[in-house]
C-alpha cells in the first residue's frame, strides 16, 4: 500500500509547474504565430464580403478570364505579361476550384499574412529581436489605405519583397536563392516594390563597406540621385507631382482610410511613434541611431515619397500609374516600425496603442458594413434586370477624392451581368484586353473614365444599357437610351439602413 502511495506521489505534478508548462506553450513562437495569424485575418471574415476598392474589379476580371477561356466573351483576349498579374492568376486558379466567394476568402487572408509576417521579418532583422508589440502597428497598416484601395498586386509584391529583404539582410547561399525566387514572384505581381528592394539592397551593400560616419555622405548622395531621377521622370514622361505628397512622408497616413474620423488616429499614431523613437534614441545613443542603416533607410524612402512624381504615364499604357507616393508611404511606415523594434513600450504607450487599435478596427467594421449594405441593395437591383445585360453604376461617395463605390458593381455582376465601365481591359496594364469594340466592356479608357465620372453620352451601340443610381432614399435601376448622359448620384453621408441619401443629379 505504501509503495502504491509513493508511486502516486511521484506522478503528481505541482500546479505551479503545470501553469508554467501551459504558459510556455502559449508563449512559444509557433503558438504565437498561429494565434496572431488567426486574429490578423479576422477582418476578412467579419462581413459576407471584403470591401477593398479595386479588389472587386480583380475578382470580376478573374471571372471574365474564365469566360474568355470558354469562348464566351466575344472580342476580349488574354495577353501574356510579366508584371501586374500574379494576384489575378491566383484569383483565377482559386475561383475555378472554390468559386468567387471561396477565392475571395482564401486569397485576401493569404496576402494579408504574407504582408504582415514579411513586414515583421524586416522588423526582426533590423532590430535583432522579435518585438511582438510591433504587430499591432503592422496589422493596422495591413488593413490601411493601400489594402482598402484594393491595390492587391502591389500589396502582394511588397509583402514578398519584405520577405526577400529579411533573407538578404544577413544572407547565406540558401537564403539568397530563396530571396531571388521571391523577387521573381514579386516582379510578376508589381514592379514598384521590386525597384524599392533593388535600390535599398544596393544602399545596404555600400553602407556596410564604409565607415558609419561616411554614411552621411552616402545618404546625401542618395538624395541627390532621387532629385536627378525626379527630373528625368518629369521631363521624359507625362507625370504629375504635388506638394501634398508630403502628407505621406511619415507613413501614418495609411490609417486614414475612409473619412475624417480616422484623422485623430493618424495623429495618435505619430505621437506614439515619436515617444518610442525618443526612447530608442535615449537608450542606444543619438549618434549611433542617426548613423545606423535603419534610420537612413527611413530618411531616404521618406524623401523618395516626397520627390518622386505621384503619377506617371508609362509608354504602352492608356492609364497612368497613380498614387505612387501613397503606396510607398506604406514602405515608410514599415521601415519606421523596424526602427522602433528596439523600444519597449511603457504602460501609457501600451494603453494608447490599445485604444488606437480598438478604434481603428471599430471604425473599419462600421464603414465596411455600410459598404456591404450598399452592395446588398445593388444586388437586389441587378436581380431585376435581364441576365447578361450591360450595367453601369452612377453611385459615388463624396467623403474622399477616391470614389469608394466605383468598382462595387463589378463584384455584383459576377455570374449575372457585364460591368460595362470596368477599366482594366482598356488600360493595357492588365492581362485582359479589349482591342476592339465589344458587347462586354468599353474598349477605350477615356470612355471608362467618363462612365465612372457620370459624363458619358450613351451611343446607339451601347443600348440597352442599365444604370444603378440613387433615387431619394433607395437604389433603383433605369434603362439608358442613345443620347442620354449617365450622370452621378452621391451619398451625402455613410450609407446605412438608418439614414437617408441625397440625389445629386436628376433621375430620368
Amino acid at each position: 500500500m505504501s509503495a502504491i502511495a509513493t508511486e502516486a506521489a511521484l506522478n503528481v505534478v505541482p500546479a505551479s509547474n503545470t501553469r508554467a508548462r501551459i504558459r510556455g506553450l502559449l508563449l512559444s513562437t509557433r503558438a504565437r504565430v498561429c494565434a496572431y495569424s488567426a486574429l490578423m485575418i479576422a477582418p476578412c471574415f467579419w462581413h459576407s464580403r471584403v470591401q477593398a476598392g479595386d479588389f472587386s474589379s480583380h475578382l470580376y476580371n478573374a471571372w471574365l478570364a474564365d469566360l474568355i477561356g470558354q469562348g464566351a466573351a466575344d472580342r476580349l483576349v488574354i495577353v501574356p505579361q510579366w508584371t501586374n498579374v500574379l494576384f489575378d492568376l491566383l484569383l483565377t486558379a482559386l475561383m475555378n476550384v472554390f468559386g468567387a466567394w471561396g477565392a475571395e476568402h482564401i486569397a485576401l487572408p493569404l496576402v494579408v499574412l504574407i504582408f504582415v509576417w514579411g513586414a515583421f521579418a524586416v522588423v526582426s532583422a533590423l532590430s535583432g529581436r522579435r518585438p511582438w508589440y510591433i504587430l499591432t502597428f503592422l496589422v493596422m497598416l495591413a488593413y490601411g489605405w493601400v489594402f482598402h484601395m484594393g491595390f492587391m498586386n502591389f500589396y502582394l509584391s511588397l509583402g514578398l519583397c519584405f520577405w526577400a529583404f529579411a533573407l538578404l539582410w544577413k544572407p547565406d547561399l540558401i537564403s539568397a536563392l530563396c530571396a531571388v525566387l521571391l523577387v521573381a514572384l514579386a516582379s510578376l505581381a508589381h514592379a514598384l516594390p521590386v525597384a524599392w528592394l533593388t535600390g535599398t539592397m544596393a544602399y545596404v551593400w555600400v553602407a556596410r563597406k564604409i565607415r558609419p560616419r561616411d554614411r552621411i555622405l552616402l545618404g546625401f548622395g542618395c538624395l541627390a540621385l532621387l532629385v536627378i531621377v525626379r527630373h528625368l521622370l518629369l521631363v521624359r514622361f507625362p507625370a504629375r507631382w504635388s506638394a501634398e505628397q508630403a502628407i505621406s512622408m511619415t507613413g501614418a497616413d495609411q490609417v486614414w482610410v475612409f473619412s475624417s474620423k480616422y484623422y485623430p488616429l493618424e495623429i495618435l499614431l505619430l505621437l506614439v511613434w515619436l515617444s518610442l523613437f525618443r526612447q530608442v534614441a535615449r537608450h542606444h545613443g543619438e549618434e549611433r541611431l542617426l548613423l545606423g542603416i535603419p534610420f537612413q533607410l527611413c530618411v531616404i524612402i521618406s524623401a523618395a515619397v516626397l520627390l518622386i512624381p505621384g503619377a506617371i504615364l508609362l509608354p504602352g499604357y492608356s492609364h497612368a500609374l497613380r498614387f505612387i507616393s501613397e503606396r510607398m508611404s506604406l514602405v515608410v511606415a514599415v521601415m519606421f516600425c523596424a526602427l522602433l523594434g528596439r523600444a519597449s513600450p511603457g504602460s501609457h504607450q501600451k494603453a494608447a496603442i490599445a485604444v488606437m487599435l480598438g478604434l481603428f478596427f471599430s471604425f473599419l467594421y462600421v464603414d465596411t458594413r455600410a459598404l456591404n449594405y450598399v452592395e446588398d441593395l445593388m444586388e437586389q437591383s441587378v436581380a431585376q434586370i435581364p441576365p447578361g445585360s450591360r450595367v453601369v453604376s452612377a453611385l459615388c461617395d463624396q467623403r474622399r477624392d477616391v470614389n469608394l463605390l466605383a468598382h462595387t458593381i463589378d463584384r455584383v455582376c459576377i455570374g449575372r451581368c457585364f460591368s460595362y465601365a470596368n477599366y482594366e481591359a482598356s488600360t493595357a496594364q492588365f492581362r485582359i484586353r479589349a482591342p476592339y469594340a465589344n458587347p462586354i466592356v468599353v474598349s477605350e479608357y477615356r470612355e471608362s473614365g467618363a462612365l465612372q465620372e457620370g459624363n458619358y453620352v450613351v451611343k446607339p451601340s451601347d443600348a440597352p444599357l442599365y444604370q444603378i443610381y440613387l433615387r431619394r432614399n433607395y437604389i433603383a435601376t433605369r434603362v439608358l437610351k442613345a443620347g442620354d448622359v449617365t450622370g452621378s448620384t452621391c451619398f451625402e453621408s455613410t450609407p446605412s439602413p438608418r439614414n437617408l441619401f441625397r440625389e445629386h443629379s436628376p433621375a430620368n
